[in-house]
């Protein structure tokens, strides 16, 4: 088996970089990379039974496993660029795909894996607590995304997991928000999307809240009970052995009960590991079987254009049959 992505490199070794191959089979677990990575790599894998070697060049590994007279070579085939495939089969490899192996080993986390993930949850959620301390009438998205990214590094994060969003007032309308420069006003809603990384694996959480009492939060705060009750609802009723579909619809038809369900635009949920998108997923479409052991977000949210948007975001894993959330702090809503 042949694995040059990053993130498959990172989870077979534990060991990060942004060059490198490895390479198993029957007799061996091999680590090429370059130069700048050897040394920390092999004080890394010193213990791990994995042999790390200098390779500058993809040649030097296809010559490397051609050696051993490797006719079928196990490779993750949606992660081969087209140049990759090319050099594979001029070497006359019998390629067949390792990624439903992959991900099939990635979705169900071990006891280690889950505490990473909840050491992670831990961090972010300690910082968000913090910033609540911290945020003053005045600082832009853009300070407040950095500050919180600040916050959690000092926590002990190695990394953020994607690029953290702070929306405020109208922005928190779309799901995705860009962090501008939109400035932090009395009565704003609030919402920030973050995560960070911690032993290499990633948090995923969205609160959304006000910034002090203001006029015509009503509807907002009405909004946000309904929000909270189909976060809850899911919680409470998604099992194992269930459907991501059918896991997505605990939350949609809480939501329809209020007639909101049409303001829900995206999934509920997605898989979470060494990724901060990964197996399974939750979706009015997906047909994959939740398993203890998997890891995924469950979070509802509602977008109305212009006005405000809301959601509520928990890392969660399947537990004995159930929901078991990795985040401590209450999801009722808060007012600055």
């Amino acid at each position: 088996m042949l694995t040059a992505s990053s993130d498959l490199r990172s989870y077979l070794t534990g060991f990060t970089s942004t060059f490198g191959f490895v390479y198993t089979d029957a007799q061996e677990t091999v680590f090429f990379t370059d130069p700048r990575y050897a040394e920390g790599a092999k004080a890394a894998l010193k213990d791990k039974f994995i042999k790390v070697e200098i390779a500058q060049t993809e040649e030097c590994v296809l010559d490397y496993i051609k050696s051993k007279k490797v006719k079928k070579l196990a490779v993750p085939m949606e992660r081969v660029t087209v140049p990759q495939y090319e050099k594979l089969q001029s070497r006359r490899f019998r390629l067949v795909d390792s990624m439903p192996h992959f991900i099939r080993a990635m979705a169900i986390k071990s006891e280690q894996e889950s505490a990473l993930i909840g050491k992670a949850c831990e961090i972010a959620e300690s910082a968000f607590l913090r910033l609540l301390g911290e945020l003053k009438e005045g600082m832009t998205e853009n300070e407040t995304a950095g500050l919180l990214e600040y916050l959690m590094r000092q926590a002990g994060a190695e990394n953020r997991s994607f690029e953290t969003i702070a929306a405020f007032g109208s922005g928190s309308s779309v799901p995705h928000h860009a962090s501008g420069q939109t400035r932090l006003k009395k009565g704003m809603p609030v919402l920030l999307d973050f995560g960070c990384k911690y032993g290499g694996y990633c948090s995923d959480i969205t609160r959304t809240f006000l910034f002090g009492k203001g006029d015509g939060q009503e509807d907002f705060i009405k909004t946000y009970e309904s929000v909270y009750a189909a976060h809850m609802t899911a919680a409470e009723y998604i099992h194992a052995g269930i459907t991501g579909r059918q896991a997505d619809a605990y939350a949609r038809n809480s939501l329809k009960e209020n007639g909101l369900d049409k303001f829900f635009t995206h999934s509920l949920g997605h898989g979470i590991g060494i990724n901060i998108h990964e197996y399974p997923t939750l979706s009015m479409r997906s047909e994959q079987i939740l398993e203890n052991g998997m890891v995924f977000s469950i979070e509802p949210g509602v977008y109305f254009e212009n006005k405000f948007g809301i959601r509520i975001e928990d890392s969660v894993q399947l537990i004995d049959g159930d929901v078991v959330s990795f985040m401590k702090t209450d999801k009722k809503l808060v007012v600055l």
